[in-house]
Order: structure tokens, then sequence, then C-alpha cells
């Protein structure tokens, strides 16, 4: 019995080419068995006498089942019983065959082509060139609001991807970058922005080949920065590098800034006729070593209290936390998200999460591409030392190597150093590096970076601090030019959670309570003219203007962005 399961799990999983071969070997097999039962039995049961190419033309005539006469009647039931298994057994084979014969060329017959243009005509959209992880995330942030997206892809397997992944929530037109007729099918005459996720070179080409066609707002992301001046010279308004994003990230993750409009993410109150004093801030803190709160909890912290700022949420060892506690107890893996005014950040920020370490701090950056350098710059404004390893760096303060090897990381003086950003362009390296200098430095800071979104909880697992996941920061920096006018992502959280700001537009005055029950969202703050309000309650007015901010899902997001 487990001989048998073996075997049929084998021929299961068998590619469709050796499929292939083995049933035409059966085949073959039961062609040559019945010939030769044929040539001895049917004398003996039938008083008749076949030469061997006349046996092999009895089996094949059955198994086919064509019907061609025989010459003689077939009086035997041993005889009628081995027609009938020739037939079951021989028609079963080759309808096996059959299937794995013809299966693909079928399949590539019949499957329908990607479409050549959009549904409907579209206008005020969105084309997005090429499908990625970057594209993934963008699309994600442009979800909650209305604007109709089309994703151009000249790969006819990824957009037959796009497809099946958003079916109707995303349109997808199949067809050469180089040629017209793909950019009309997507309606880029009537469209608001046009963002190239290609290639460099392919950016360039498509800009100059659509500059005529559009007036629509063409943003091209990019590897290296330095390609920048040409991309303008395109005809490009906007040049983003995901990379360089990453790296000024990682590096306001690995060390503390007093200077709170460095922190990550800022909110600030933009009217005159407001004290500035009213206005609040969102921001993240990671929590470091030396900091003299570490072990203690949010209650015997008591931020609230002291300074009338609001925990919103915590990140801690790569978990996110949506509804922190009292209960929970800080430690050096800990990333707070903090909303309050401004002076009282700064002064929290000093008082209760500065590190006890005077003076300049040892960073060890590993990988000194695009990611590395941009992390470098942001260190060294913050008084830092810096040693770089990569295995094409020069320099006497720098290490030579791969950073994966426990004598590079050694020479680097990694178990001297206060913070260590892996950036590496190669997320099985940064893991292993992760790994590494972990065991070698138990106190380390590290912060690291992924190009996939599996790598982010091995990295956790092998020990970073935190990870940014580049085509989220990319898509995140991407819809925050393309949405601007009408809603300021803030922050995108786990699950598909975002914190979003948005004014509100409609007349009627409403209140916290009516716009969360209607959007599902939850509000964390309310600005305007005549109040600032953090963490308002239920019956809290919101009036025309005031600055609403608010985090939900992305279909709570869109709601909450349709209804004000």
């Amino acid at each position: 019995m487990a001989e048998k399961w073996h075997r049929d799990l084998l021929i299961r999983y068998l590619s469709p080419d050796r499929r292939f071969r083995l049933y035409l070997f059966l085949l073959f097999l039961q062609v040559f068995g019945y010939t030769v039962l044929i040539y001895y039995l049917l004398p003996l049961l039938e008083g008749v006498s076949l030469t061997w190419l006349e046996s092999l033309y009895f089996v094949v005539m059955t198994i086919t089942t064509v019907g061609y006469s025989i010459s003689f009647p077939l009086t035997n039931d041993i005889t009628l019983a081995l027609v009938i298994m020739i037939i079951v057994t021989g028609v079963f084979t080759v309808l096996m065959i059959v299937p794995v014969m013809l299966g693909p060329y079928l399949t590539d017959f019949l499957r329908a082509s990607p479409p050549r243009r959009t549904p409907v005509h579209l206008r005020n959209h969105v084309i997005i060139m090429g499908f990625g992880e970057l594209t993934r995330a963008l699309i994600e942030s442009l979800m909650i609001s209305s604007h109709p997206i089309v994703v151009v892809e000249a790969d006819e397997d990824r957009a037959r991807e796009v497809q099946r992944i958003y079916h109707r929530k995303v349109a997808v037109v199949y067809g050469d970058y180089a040629d017209d007729n793909t950019w009309k099918g997507a309606f880029v005459q009537d469209a608001s922005d046009i963002i190239l996720c290609e290639d460099e070179r392919t950016n360039a080409t498509v800009c100059l080949g659509i500059g005529d066609l559009t007036e629509g707002r063409i943003i091209a992301v990019v590897d290296d920065l330095s390609y920048d001046r040409y991309l303008r010279y395109a005809g490009v308004e906007y040049v983003l590098s995901p990379k360089n994003f990453t790296g000024r990230i990682l590096a306001r993750h690995a060390v503390l800034s007093y200077n709170v409009d460095t922190i990550y993410e800022t909110v600030s109150h933009e009217s005159a006729e407001m004290p500035a004093q009213d206005s609040f801030t969102i921001i993240k803190v990671p929590v470091m070593e030396g900091c003299h709160n570490i072990g203690r909890t949010l209650e015997e912290i008591d931020l609230g209290g002291r300074y009338k700022i609001e925990v919103l949420f915590l990140w801690k060892k790569g978990e996110f936390i949506m509804h922190p506690s009292e209960s929970d107890i800080i430690d050096a893996s800990t990333m707070l998200f903090l909303i309050g005014h401004p002076a009282v950040l700064r002064k929290a920020l000093i008082v209760e999460f500065g590190s006890e370490k005077t003076g300049p701090e040892l960073a060890v950056i590993a990988g000194f591409g695009d990611v590395g350098q941009s992390a470098l710059r942001e260190l060294e404004i913050t008084g830092n030392e810096c040693i770089l390893i990569d295995p094409g760096i020069e320099g006497d303060s720098h290490v030579r190597g791969n950073a994966e090897e426990e004598a590079v990381l050694t020479e680097a003086h990694i178990q001297e150093a206060h913070f260590c950003v892996v950036a590496v362009n190669d997320d099985n390296v940064n893991i292993f590096t992760t790994l590494v200098a972990r065991n070698l430095n138990p106190s380390l800071r590290i912060v690291a970076r992924a190009n996939q979104p599996s790598s982010v909880d091995r990295l956790y697992r092998a020990g970073a601090d935190y990870v940014a996941l580049l085509p989220t920061i990319g898509g995140q920096v991407i819809a925050g030019i393309v949405l601007a006018d009408t809603v300021k992502v803030l922050l995108d959280l786990p699950d598909g959670q975002k914190v979003v700001m948005k004014r509100m537009m409609k007349h009627a005055p409403s209140t916290v309570g009516w716009v969360e029950g209607r959007t599902g969202t939850r509000i964390i703050g309310v600005e305007g003219t005549a109040h600032s309000v953090i963490r308002p309650g239920k019956g809290e007015p919101v009036y025309e203007g005031d600055a609403v901010i608010v985090a939900g899902t992305t279909e709570n997001l869109k709601s909450f962005c349709e209804l004000i």
C-alpha cells in the first residue's frame, strides 16, 4: 500500500515532459504484452492462428476502437474478457497521454491575452508603468483615494498577474512601452499622473515618447539619483529614489535626533490664525541603549500625565501593537509613535529618551551602495563616526570585504559599535550579516534593509531592531506626491492600515463619533483654527477646514476621504 502511494505521488508531481514519456512507455508495454497474449492464446481459445503482425494489428485496432471488423468470430468468454481489458486499459492510457501532449498548446491557445486598453474612457487617473513590489505598495497607498489606477505592463505574465491580484480594482493595459497605441489604450492624454517604475533608460525613452501625448505629471523612480538631470531634461517632473529615502530612514532609526523636524513623520498646522504652540506633531521615537526608561512600563513613564503626549502605537521586536496598554514594557527594540505639541515633544525626547552616552558614537555601515551612501550622509550630520564595509571600498578608515564574514565585522570594530546599518542589495546577505553582528555585539542597535516582504520577518528573527522594506518606502513616497492635494499619508502600518491627514471639506458640521461611525476609522487628532485636540471624544465637533488625522484600513480610509 505504501509502495503504491509513493508511486502515485511520484507520477503526480512529475514534469509534463517526463509524464508524457512515462505514459508513452506504459502504452508501448501494453501493446507489446497484449500482442504476445493474442499471439499465443488465440489459437487455444478460438482455434485461429495469427502472425505476429496480425496480432499487433488486432491489439492496435482494439485499443484505438476504430471498429474495423475481424475475419473470425469471438466465441470464448475468456477472449471477450481479454478484449474488454485491452480496450479499457488502452483507452485509459491514451486519455492520459493526450492532455499531457496537447495541454500546454491548448492552454496558450484558449487563454485570453491581457487587455490592450482600459474597459472605459478614464479621466484624472493614475498610470503606473511596470509591475513589481514597489508597484504593489504604491497601489495599496493610492487605493485610499478615488483616483482610478491603470497599470501598463509590457510583460504578458506580469500583466496577467495584475488582473489576478486586483481584478476590477485596477485596470491593466498590456503592450509595448514604445508603442503609442499602448499609451493611448491607457488614455494617457487624460491622466493626472504617470509613474515610471522601470530602469532609468526605459523611463527616459518612455518619457520622451509620451511627452507630446499628455499634460499629466510624470514621476520617475530610479535607483541612482545621479540620473536626475537627464530624466528632468527628458520631461520628468519628479525623480525619486526609494534607495535614497530608505538610507535616510535607516539612519534616523539608528540614532535619536532632538530635532523633531528630522524625525520620520511630521504634521504641522499651516494656518497663521492659530498659535504655533497649539499645533501638534506625530513622530517615531526609537528607544536607544542607555535610555533610563528601559525596563519601565508606559504607566510608569506617564507621558500623558506629565507632558500631555499620547502613545499612538508601539513597534517592538518586529511586532506592531495597534492599541498599546499601560502595562507594555519599554526596551531597546521599542519604537514609539507619539503625538503631541512640538515644543513638548522636543522636551520629552531630551528628558525621557535621551541616551546617557556623550560624544560621537561608532556606526558600522554594511554595504556602500545607494542605500549605504544615503545612510552615511545622514549619520555624519548627527556627528557619528562611521566605518564602511564593502568589497569595493577604499580608504584607511574603512574595511574592504564581505560584511557577513565574522573577521570583516571584527576588523570594523563591530564589538565597540553602537549602531549597525545593514544595507547590502541582497536580502540573504543582510540576514546573515545581522545574525553574525548580533552574536558579536548583543547590545548593538541594528537597522536593516529588505527588498522582499518575506525577508522582513527573517531579519527581525536574526536580531534586527528595525527593518525598512525598500519597495514599501518607495510606494509611500510616490503616493504622498500623487495624493498631496487631497490627503496626506503619514504612516503605513502593518495589515494594510494607515494613518492619514485630510482637511474637512464639507460645509455641514460633524462630530468625531459621527465620522468614525460612518467610516469605521479611528480619529487620532483634530486640528483647526478654533481648537486643537489629541484623542478627541465622540462629541468633539469637526468643522470645515479642520485637519483630521485618522487611522484605519484602506477601505475605511477610502470611505473617510469620500465622506469629508
